[in-house]
């Protein structure tokens, strides 16, 4: 079996800080508190971030072939194409006296930044209110639903039950509510794609968590329920941190992600709350605060017969156990390989079966592995297309996608796959639930793909299906329009600068403020002899994704000048860090607001969240960006820009 997984660098958010600001991006103070001071990092919580924002994120293709050598139920032999990005240590901070940016660079010079953990302030009086709110907050973990369920009429709902009619019935998931939005995304992105191969209708989280308002924590109350993060989700994990930094505000689903257009494109869905109420369940408190699908309570009676719903649990531990690769069909690799299901074994096959069966998981070796094996049958050891040629005689077939990034390739055996569709769309229950944690150490998708138009078919959900509501994409189109005429109508720049939770974590690119601009500065000083280079040979190259259409602007449009300045998406709150960007020649959210987009966006743009949703689709309308591969805003904005038809060479995820 000759099995190809692509992955176009993609590192799928400042939606995922965790510091609740006391300085609003107007750049009026409120006391701005250092988040970072009296955090205790939990093992935990430090484990599930990393593989939450990092392992997890961005846009991967995944394509599966075979190559066949031996008996079809345990004989099957295949190589299989993965791409990861490498781990790296963040580098010493180093000290910057003064700094100035070469002439290719947008040229900046600029005195020692202020420190990046200032002393925070003494707790005022409102930080107290807000401590006793939480704390009440903690006593319970106040019922999920009843702020969030949508208002359906009678004719909403009875669209909503003829849509599902026309599927086999419901798709659950036990949500991971405790993630930021962007690994939400990513999750839900996944789901979208198993429940389309088991023809079923996805039950969605009525709401998600927000983790901090830009403005005065008891603004945000006022319009999104406030809770203790720990308690709404059943965890521990931040209980050592201050009273206000254990806030998170629930936000309806609807806030967050376009539903009807997910529908339109085919993907039927529905919220948690309109699922109990189709069944029957009009407690508006029933649905649980930390995502999980309730097995007791939410199977309702069927609107037919009146009949209880039936419920069929597809075990954590049966998703991908050990030893198996969960892919989306067996069946056409089986169909297009069978014939091989009696040939002997060569003695090239015998060594990359041993070579796979040496290996701790018994499943997979590296492509370079396999090139060792049968180097001695190649003319050039190092061609790959020869590799394959010869893998090819043994009985392979190979069709994959060229990434836009060089692939890792590894060999594994027929035997350990497992096909989604071909396990569970047989069953006639009224809901199939998908138990547990399927996030955390998976790739996108969750599951590889066997033929291109399956790796396609998920690109497409990934860049045209998933989107922000109508409002955020506007907000953010307007927002870019207005970053390009800041630069006199040429091509602009952006960049993402994690910070927060990033510092306490270990994993933020430079510690020192200064040396993260300088970083960035450098990089988009590179943008910017690639856009002049893309301009003057009139050549734009799409990343490698189905059905995109080049954008024509980045040729038509002047390229940067020195001295433009750039957008950056950051979730640095600091009032002397932000006047110190600014002076640098960064130009911030707030910078682009006014006052009039915030009253016609509503209070929606006051939790941080949805502002770096907007910060997003700002972003996907720049024409260089930059941002460091551990944060999954990254990723996000780059399937935005790919969808648009930006050239590949202009996005760079450190």
């Amino acid at each position: 079996m000759l099995f190809t997984r692509w992955r176009t660098r993609f590192f799928p958010s400042s939606s995922d800080t965790t510091s609740p600001s006391r300085l609003p991006l107007n750049g009026l103070q409120f006391d701005a508190i250092d988040a970072r001071k009296g955090f205790l990092s939990s093992p935990v919580r430090s484990t599930l971030a990393f593989f939450g924002t990092a392992l997890l994120t961005g846009l991967s293709f995944h394509l599966l072939a075979l190559m066949m050598t031996g008996g079809f139920t345990s004989s099957y032999r295949g190589v299989s194409v993965l791409e990861d990005w490498e781990m790296r240590e963040p580098p010493p901070p180093i000290v910057v006296t003064s700094v100035v940016v070469g002439s290719d660079a947008c040229q900046t010079s600029f005195p020692a930044p202020i420190s990046a953990s200032p002393p925070p302030p003494t707790p005022t009086t409102d930080l107290e209110q807000a401590a006793s709110l939480t704390a009440t907050v903690a006593e319970t973990a106040v019922p999920a639903s009843s702020e969030v369920v949508t208002k359906q009429n009678d004719t909403e709902l009875e669209e909503l039950r003829a849509m599902v009619s026309k599927t086999k019935g419901y798709f659950a998931r036990d949500w991971s509510l405790y993630l930021g939005w962007n690994n939400m995304r990513y999750i839900i992105e996944a789901a979208l794609e198993q429940s389309r191969l088991l023809n079923r209708t996805l039950i969605l989280p009525s709401f998600v968590y927000a983790r901090a308002c830009e403005w005065e924590i008891e603004f945000c109350a006022a319009f999104a329920p406030m809770v203790n993060r720990g308690k709404a989700v059943d965890s521990t994990a931040w209980d050592t941190l201050p009273a206000y930094q254990q806030i998170a505000y629930r936000i309806p689903m609807e806030e967050m992600l376009d539903t009807p257009h997910l529908r339109k494109l085919g993907h039927p869905v529905v919220l948690t709350s309109q699922f109990l109420r189709l069944s029957g369940l009009n407690d508006p408190d029933l649905e649980t605060s930390k995502g999980n699908f309730d097995k007791e309570k939410y199977l309702g009676t069927r609107a037919e017969d009146g009949s209880k719903m039936t419920l069929f649990v597809v075990k954590n531990d049966e998703y991908d156990p050990h030893r198996v690769i969960r892919v989306d069909r067996v069946g056409p690799l089986a169909d297009k390989f069978g014939r091989f299901a009696h040939g002997d074994v060569g003695t090239v096959s015998m060594k990359l079966w041993e070579k796979v069966d040496s290996k701790q998981d018994h499943t997979m070796i590296r492509w370079e592995e396999a090139r060792d094996i049968v180097k001695e049958d190649m003319k050039d050891p190092g061609d790959d297309e020869e590799l394959e040629k010869v893998l090819a005689g043994m009985g392979s077939g190979m069709e994959w996608l060229k990434s836009v990034v060089q692939p890792v390739k590894q060999i594994a055996p027929l035997r350990s796959l497992r096909g989604w569709q071909e396990d569970y769309a047989f069953l006639d229950h009224d809901v199939v639930l998908l138990e547990g944690e399927i996030h955390l150490g998976r790739k996108p998708g969750a599951m590889f793909f066997s033929t291109p138009e399956a790796r396609d078919a998920y690109a497409k959900i990934v860049l045209e299906a998933v989107r922000p509501i109508d409002k955020i994409r506007e907000l953010g189109e307007k927002l870019g329009q207005r970053m390009k005429r800041r630069v006199g109508g040429r091509m602009w720049m952006a960049a993402h600068m994690r910070r927060g939770d990033f510092i306490r974590e270990g994993w933020v690119m430079e510690q020192n403020i200064g040396d993260h601009l300088l970083r960035i500065k450098e990089h988009l000083a590179n943008g910017s002899r690639i856009l002049h280079g893309i301009h003057e040979r009139r050549e734009v190259i799409t990343f490698h994704v189905p059905d995109v259409e080049p954008d024509q602007t980045q040729i038509t449009l002047e390229p940067p000048e020195d001295g433009d300045p750039f957008f950056l998406a950051t979730d640095e709150r600091f009032a002397n860090n932000l006047i110190w960007l600014r002076q640098n020649n960064a130009v911030l959210i707030s910078d682009l607001l006014t006052p009039q987009d915030r009253r016609e966006f509503g209070w929606p743009i006051m939790i941080t969240d949805v502002l770096a949703l907007v910060e997003q689709v700002v972003i996907s309308h720049s024409y260089y960006f930059y941002a460091h591969a551990m944060s999954s805003l990254a990723g996000g904005a780059v399937n935005m820009r790919a969808g648009k038809g930006k050239d590949y060479r202009t996005s760079w995820i450190d």
